[in-house]
């Protein structure tokens, strides 16, 4: 300070001249560094939502189009199709199946054609796509499951030149020498544009090109005018594996980031030119320089002026920021408004934003700590209702016990068998483990099932087929009861004739637990059938227990699977009048707690 002290004016004018220019230098630096790192990693984050939400779209298409090929390979009509021999009944069942092609077709958009192709010559299709999928058996892999085949030219048959095909192999599934015999294969044609769902992932303002590839790095959809179907051989015979990399393509530096898709073994590729990234920042930068090389030519401005323009708005966002870290939520919520040279402005701008960041995500929290709170409490309204429902279980042992052994001496078999079966289920709902073996909640509902033969006087026959591998699986307690007792009192009780209700259980190719409770009783209508199904996608739609008791059960038992197991875990359903009822549940292969 005594060194300033003793040179002229002049001269300190120019050392703070210089040094503010250096200052500003440095801030001009700092800055484009600061924003360039943040403009890429959004840049990056954009796209990784794009190509999540193109995933997600691809995911969900594929697993409908699984669901409806898994619908009619298993069509009974379809199978008796594939294996009829003569030709006559085969034309007899030619209509009904073209019907059920047709409607499952309308049940999602971008299908263009169905083709059932037996083992036995024969084949059927919707819009004459038979002949172009004729040599494709050969091609697939043994049990496919909505597997992408290719993307092959079509013509004019269905308007576009492309289609995707997928397949699944029809293995017989009806009992006797055929069973488990492989029969035939089912075609799906779609438009390559329906795969990926409907989005908008132009990004015009940097220039990213998205593609959505197959195996054969064939293009299925993208936001360029390149030709679906078409290949960029010239970028993707350089790719190494997935991720991000740099690249250099028609003549510009770019960088490309790839994922894999394993469901449709497909590829997604997103390639964004490097130069168009940062090119508004490269503006701003060369008018900040503009900026400083006037500044150099107006230093006689009174120098507390320039001070005073330097280090006012500073203070102020010193304060500001100061302020905010206090932790006062009011000041929290304030946001800062500078009006200065462009570096401040640029600063609070980005701070101001991530204020607004914070606080949505504190929002956030706050909403998941209140949905956390809502399941627990109503975990602990469910543990208070079973605490209520046991009231002095002993004496009611004993109680039935007693009437069963009054039972056994006047000779009243059926009365014996009955206060048997209903003390084995009383036992079992209040004592033990609140998850069991599967061979333990059927041997349950074994006894249910007797109680209520006895009551309908064998009304009903009960069969039951459950795999050894099944049997062993853990399953929330008295998960299967609620649903027997619907499919016995709604779907048994309102007709007359003799019906059967089949309780079947297998581990299917994921290694999950499937166990299907059908009846053939008199089933439900549609609008009865898609009104549980929207109860059990909204559980809080259903009505109270007084209003709806069917509904509450199945809607419970849906909860129990989807807290113990998490997703994909639940239950499907599936009825029509007079052909009866097919519950599904679905348990996964690792529960989400120990607890049940």
């Amino acid at each position: 300070m005594a060194f300033l002290r003793r040179l002229s004016i002049r001269s300190q004018l120019f050392i703070l001249a210089g040094s503010a220019i250096l200052v500003i230098l440095v801030i001009i630096f700092h800055t484009y560094t600061t924003m360039s790192g943040m403009i890429t990693r959004n840049h990056e984050t954009y796209v990784k939502q794009t190509v999540a939400e193109i995933k997600k779209n691809v995911a969900s298409n594929r697993d409908v189009l699984f669901r409806l090929m898994q619908t009619i390979s298993y069509n009974a009509d379809v199978q008796s199709f594939l294996v009829e021999k003569n030709e006559l009944r085969r034309y007899e069942m030619f209509k009904e199946i073209s019907r059920l092609l047709t409607s499952q077709r309308e049940l999602k958009d971008g299908i263009l054609d169905i083709v059932v192709s037996g083992d036995n010559g024969a084949s059927i299709d919707i819009n004459g796509g038979s002949r172009y999928v004729a040599d494709l058996n050969a091609r697939l892999p043994d049990k496919s499951n909505a597997y992408y085949v290719d993307m092959r030219q079509f013509g004019t048959l269905y308007g576009s030149g492309q289609g995707l095909v997928f397949a699944t192999t029809i293995y017989y599934v009806q009992q006797g020498e055929l069973f488990n015999t492989r029969v035939g294969t089912l075609y799906f044609i779609v438009d390559p544009a329906s795969l990926a769902g409907e989005q908008d992932y132009t990004l015009k303002q940097t220039n990213t090109q998205i593609y959505l590839l197959d195996r054969s790095y064939k293009i299925i959809a993208s936001n360029t005018e390149r030709e679906t179907g078409s290949r960029l051989s010239e970028l993707t015979d350089r790719l190494k594996q997935d991720g991000i990399q740099s690249l250099k393509w028609q003549g510009k530096q770019y960088v490309v980031q790839t994922e894999s898709l394993p469901g449709v073994d497909a590829v997604i590729l997103s390639a964004a030119p490097k130069d168009a990234l940062l090119r508004e920042l490269l503006d701003i930068r060369k008018q900040e320089l503009i900026i400083l090389a006037i500044g150099l030519l107006v230093l006689a401005v009174p120098f507390m002026f320039i001070v005073n323009n330097i280090l006012r708005p500073l203070k102020k966002m010193i304060f500001f920021m100061t302020t905010a870290a206090g932790g006062d939520s009011l000041k929290f919520r304030k946001r800062i408004s500078l009006k200065g040279y462009m570096e401040i402005s640029i600063m609070a701008a980005a701070f101001n934003d991530m204020l607004d960041e914070i606080e949505h995500l504190t929002q956030r929290l706050l909403e998941t700590n209140a949905r956390l709170y809502g399941t627990e409490l109503e975990r602990k309204k469910s543990e208070l209702a079973f605490l209520r429902s046991q009231i002095n279980p002993h004496f009611l042992y004993n109680t039935l016990e007693a009437i069963t052994g009054i039972a056994a001496v006047n000779g009243q078999g059926s009365i014996k068998t009955m206060t048997r079966a209903l003390s084995s289920i009383f036992r079992y709902s209040v004592k033990g483990a609140d998850a069991v073996p599967l061979s333990e909640e059927i041997r349950i509902v074994e006894a249910y099932a007797r109680i209520q033969q006895i009551r309908f006087a064998d009304r009903f026959t009960v069969r039951y087929r459950i795999s050894e591998a099944a049997s062993e699986r853990v399953v929330p307690k008295m998960i299967l009861q609620p649903l027997v007792e619907n499919a016995i009192y709604h779907g048994v009780e309102p007709t007359l004739r003799h019906c059967v209700l089949e309780i079947a259980g297998e581990i299917d190719a994921s290694g999950d637990l499937i166990v299907d409770v059908r009846d053939d009783g008199v089933g439900m209508p549609p609008a009865r059938l898609e009104e549980l199904r929207r109860m059990l996608q909204d559980p809080a739609s259903a009505p109270g227990e007084a209003d709806e008791p069917r509904s509450i059960g199945l809607v419970n038992v849906n909860n129990r699977l989807a807290l113990t197991f998490g997703q994909p875990s639940g239950l499907s359903i599936d009825s029509s009048p007079e052909w009866g009822t097919h519950i599904r549940l679905r348990f996964a292969r690792e529960r989400r707690d120990s607890d049940a």
